[in-house]
């Protein structure tokens, strides 16, 4: 597959739900004060957490880290074809990855079978180390596009990041993804994270885009949480989200009060809770139980419209919002 193929997905139910949404969204954007807000149209995506556990212990993960405080597991494969059941008119696309390692979880291939088989684009984010030994099975269900980390081209500047991590499993996981036939290769994008330690490798990426027949290459932003952090951000402002001033890191650019992901679409834990959005790692908004309720019924809820009318009149004052890029040039 050489380009994304979300075309061959669509259908005029998606087509004209995604009008709704984009509709509501403008009139949240313009007229949050005036809209009267009730109601939400379908998702039109959603984004789910195969797994929470990590093979990795990236620094500034909060799974890798052991940050995270919220209980781990695997998501029940049931509970997923249910949720995909209840939405699959409506949903143009999914993504398979929030915390975690998606790899991990030991029916991933059929998750993306199922969700393909139902007529729904799927995307999946590895740090691919598991990709080799599980590539048999997965080559078959490949996602519509997989994005690949890999923030270091020796095993020194790779491995001070993604710790625990092989670079050679990730070029392995490249090389054999490179040889499948255009009908089964998934829409490859190598998503690198630009720190302090890694920016000089930016030039390389080029050769290995032709190498690995590698579709696009993504230059990805480091999000950190504390000023103690600031030495692992590149020197290059370019690359970098934030501005400091006096040993402190902001956002280069104000937030603006709107946001089109929660209105799109929204995140589900492995264990079914529905989130507002992919900043919320530790969900500490969990706006229902889609075990109890459908998506669609909780997007609908007191609670998830009260929080998207919050972030269109004032969401600088939402804590899961103020280290989001949306909306910023450079993510």
């Amino acid at each position: 597959m050489s380009k994304l193929t979300i075309i061959n997905y669509l259908s005029l139910a998606k087509i004209v739900n995604y009008l709704k949404l984009y509709f509501i969204y403008l009139k949240l954007k313009f007229f949050a004060n005036k809209h009267k807000f009730k109601k939400l149209s379908q998702p039109s995506f959603l984004s789910f957490e195969p797994t929470n556990f990590c093979n990795l212990k990236c620094p500034l993960c909060p799974s890798g880290s052991g940050k995270l405080t919220r209980k781990k597991g695997f998501m029940d494969f049931e509970m997923y074809k249910n949720i995909i059941d209840d939405n699959k008119r409506y949903l143009t696309n999914i993504l398979l990855h929030f915390q975690g390692e998606a790899l991990l979880h030991k029916q991933i291939a059929e998750m993306i079978e199922y969700a393909k088989l139902n007529k729904i684009f799927t995307e999946l984010s590895t740090n691919a180390n598991l990709l080799p030994m599980n590539f048999d099975s997965l080559k078959n269900n490949m996602p519509d596009k997989l994005i690949v980390s890999l923030d270091g081209l020796n095993q020194e500047t790779y491995n001070k990041y993604r710790q625990n991590g092989d670079l050679q499993k990730v070029l392995e996981s490249l090389e054999l993804l490179s040889h499948l036939p255009k009908n089964k290769r998934p829409f490859v994008e190598l998503q690198f994270l630009v720190f302090s330690h890694n920016e000089a490798q930016i030039p390389e990426l080029k050769a290995l885009k032709s190498k690995y027949k590698i579709d696009k290459i993504k230059l990805k932003t480091a999000q950190i949480y504390n000023n103690s952090d600031i030495d692992i951000l590149p020197k290059n402002e370019k690359y970098s989200r934030y501005k400091i001033i006096n040993l402190e890191f902001f956002l280069k650019s104000k937030l603006k009060n709107s946001c089109k992901r929660i209105i799109f679409g929204s995140v589900i834990t492995w264990d079914g809770k529905l989130l507002p959005c992919c900043f919320d790692k530790d969900a500490d908004f969990i706006c229902g139980d889609t075990n109890i309720l459908s998506v669609n019924k909780i997007r609908n809820s007191k609670t998830y419209l009260n929080f998207v009318k919050n972030v269109f009149l004032n969401r600088q004052n939402i804590e899961i919002c103020k280290n989001c890029t949306e909306g910023l040039k450079n993510e």
